[in-house]
């Protein structure tokens, strides 16, 4: 006889984890379907950092006493692994200025922790509650109607099919089941990133609890190269490259740690770990809900929600499945906190990122004269990938008069591409 499930959840990420914990809190049957034999092996590179910003996502979470607290959605969750603060962030410019970002007080302005450790802890209370856990199975497609969902999947050879009141897809940023039920018809692709995650060992000149990012192809890259700290020690580093098909992730990392200016670093370094991704920039899904499916965490954003935005995701999807289940709009009220949350939902966000742009937009020279105009200050603390491009480009604009009798050229780039900030 087939088993009856309440909703089906694809993806064990920390999204669809969450989602498992908050909807069998409330008392419903959960099944829970994971490609991965163990998701506590972190095999593909993704970010290990918590943003510190108190309203970043609308939300200002701590970590104390062997928990994460979420403390404006009012929930928390188990961790109690390792952290690492960071402190301080540098934007680095070919020729070495400084974009300087940190608080008055150095408090942290995001913490290095464990995902695996993270993730293996979610499970756990996934487990306790009774959540059934299907590891190994590769979901093929869905088929969505109001009455119900089926999933179909494959596992050890044998195909298999679940079927469910409701469905949440989890299944991250190039999501599988999002193309199948049909919610990528109306997205624009934007671009593909091939990324590598390298963590280095040996690394000279490091300061430890900082984040750094060097722009400009000086550093054999057309996209930011990311350095932040390792849970390993002071002399690790986590280095973070991204390509595509012309300009391979390999060969930039080849280039910067040999032949760029902070090659010096890496003379006597040596990898410890690599992974790799492949990331698809889509435009974001604004209504991520058709009949009994919903879409979250990176499934639906644009690129990424970060993981404590996955977990948002998944505390407010069981939610939603529960009212949904009670015969109220649950999936609506979802979307109204979905768009009212991410940044990257905003009408303006795409508008705004072409405007921040750096390499390749502002040759080298370019970017050494505009990151010198500010680096005499320091600019308040954030790990945001919006709220740092803002409080950068505050900083240089306003020596705008300036940029525009020493460099009329720059000027006009930076009207032509970037007008709202100079409104």
């Amino acid at each position: 006889m087939e088993k009856k499930w309440d909703v089906i959840i694809v993806g064990a990420g920390p999204a669809g984890l969450q989602a498992a914990i908050t909807a069998a809190q409330q008392g419903l049957k959960v099944v829970l379907v994971e490609k991965q034999r163990d998701i506590s092996r972190i095999t593909r590179s993704c970010c290990q950092m918590l943003i510190m910003d108190n309203d970043y996502q609308n939300e200002g979470i701590s970590v104390k006493q062997g928990k994460i607290v979420f403390t404006r959605n009012n929930f928390e969750i188990d961790y109690d692994g390792p952290t690492v603060d960071i402190n301080e962030k540098y934007y680095l410019s070919p020729r070495g200025h400084k974009i300087h970002f940190s608080h008055q007080g150095r408090q942290p302005i995001g913490l290095r922790y464990d995902k695996g450790r993270l993730l293996q802890q979610l499970l756990q209370q996934c487990e306790r509650l009774g959540v059934e856990f299907i590891n190994s199975a590769i979901t093929r497609d869905a088929h969505n109607s109001p009455e119900g969902i089926s999933v179909r999947f494959s596992r050890g050879g044998k195909e298999q099919k679940l079927r469910a009141k409701k469905l949440i897809v989890a299944d991250g940023v190039n999501s599988k089941l999002a193309a199948c039920l049909g919610f990528n018809q109306n997205r624009t692709h934007f671009t593909t990133a091939l990324c590598i995650m390298t963590v280095m060992e040996g690394v000279k000149g490091f300061e430890p609890h900082t984040f750094k990012n060097a722009n400009g192809l000086v550093y054999g890259s057309k996209r930011p190269i990311l350095m932040g700290p390792t849970l390993l020690g002071d002399n690790t580093m986590d280095l973070l490259v991204s390509g595509d098909t012309e300009l391979k992730p390999k060969e930039i990392f080849h280039y910067f740690t040999t032949q760029s200016p902070l090659a010096y670093m890496f003379e006597d370094a040596e990898v410890v770990e690599t992974t790799g991704c492949t990331l698809k920039a889509c435009s974001t899904i604004p209504v991520p809900y058709k009949d009994s499916a919903l879409l979250i965490g990176d499934a639906a954003a644009f690129v990424e929600v970060q993981v404590q935005g996955g977990i948002m995701c998944g505390y407010h999807a069981g939610i939603a499945i529960v009212r949904e289940l009670q015969g109220k709009k649950g999936f609506s009220e979802y979307t109204r906190w979905w768009n009212d949350t991410f940044e990257f939902n905003s009408s303006d966000f795409l508008r705004v990122a072409q405007g921040y742009s750096l390499s390749p937009t502002y040759n080298d020279d370019e970017l050494d004269y505009l990151f010198s105009l500010t680096e005499d200050e320091v600019l308040e603390g954030t790990l945001s990938q919006y709220k740092t491009p803002r409080l950068m480009w505050e900083s240089i604009l306003r020596h705008q008069d300036r940029i525009a009798r020493e460099k009329p050229e720059i000027h006009e780039k930076i009207k032509a591409l970037d007008s709202m900030v100079l409104a």
